[in-house]
């Protein structure tokens, strides 16, 4: 019996290795990701600067999928400290791949059930994130 309680405990141990490992990843990718959104908003101020309309567009979508990126990675981690802001019907993300509007996950799923917008014209992110929101409203009625 003492034997199977050691092997357990070994077990939990290794467990709880495993999923401070994954915590740990996921910091590192939201710092890298965080330096990279430092690096194009350099790039955003010298586009307008320039007056590049072109460029500036391109980095502005650019920081706009970092940012949801990010607020995904931390939503994961569970550290939203604003309560409404633990939804992820409230993440703000790219509607489409065109556009740099920034638009709630809720609203996005409004113009998806409206016809408004497909599926296919999100990101990959995005459509994650909307996912979630749609099994999110449907656990809130």
């Amino acid at each position: 019996m003492v034997y199977q309680e050691k092997k357990w405990l070994k077990h939990l141990a290794v467990l709880r290795i495993v999923v401070l490992h994954t915590e740990k990843d996921i910091r590192l990718r939201i710092d890298l990701i965080e330096s990279q959104s430092s690096f194009i908003a350099e790039m955003l101020t010298k586009a307008i600067s320039e007056h590049d309309e072109v460029v500036f567009m391109d980095y502005a979508k650019r920081l706009a999928v970092n940012r949801g990126r990010v607020e995904e990675l931390l939503w994961v981690l569970c550290e939203k400290k604003n309560i409404t802001c633990q939804s992820v019907l409230d993440t703000k993300v790219t509607c489409n791949n065109n556009d740099a509007i920034l638009l709630p996950i809720r609203e996005i799923i409004e113009k998806l059930r409206k016809g408004e917008l497909n599926m296919n014209d999100l990101s990959a992110d995005t459509q994650t994130m909307v996912r979630r929101g749609t099994i999110e409203m449907k656990k809130a009625k």
